[in-house]
């Protein structure tokens, strides 16, 4: 009979170790969760932040860059004709453009990969 006691005691201990260890597991679980949902809101904060900027300096340069067209017509225009102005001015964008989609790669695609590869699997500093 006594021994029946000492097995439901030793068998009560492991009950309750097992639940301390499911606690355990169960807390380190909500605290890892939680973890993984701050790192993911920064590096989505660090994302858009950086879109953000990127789309403002594209702004920018947009502007800028009609701009420097407005004035290199008026400049073609005292020069040459109006509709020789315009072929030139419209052949200077075309061969940025030109320049832009053939460079493409090394301009957008790679800086962005980039950065995108780096945000997400290099590990906290």
């Amino acid at each position: 009979m006594r021994s029946m006691s000492v097995i439901f005691l030793i068998k009560l201990g492991m009950d309750e170790k097992l639940n301390k260890i499911i606690d355990s597991l169960k807390q380190s679980a909500k605290v890892e969760l939680e973890y993984s949902k701050l790192t993911l809101s920064e590096k989505l904060s660090i994302l858009l932040a950086r879109a953000i900027i990127v789309l403002v300096l594209i702004v920018f340069a947009s502007c800028a860059l009609f701009l420097l067209e407005w004035g290199l017509l008026h400049w073609l225009i005292n020069i040459t004709s109006l509709w020789v102005a315009v072929l030139i001015s419209l052949a200077i964008l075309l061969i940025i453009l030109l320049l832009l989609y053939g460079y493409r790669k090394q301009l957008v695609i790679n800086p962005v990969t980039r950065f995108v590869t780096k945000l997400l699997l290099n590990p906290e500093e």
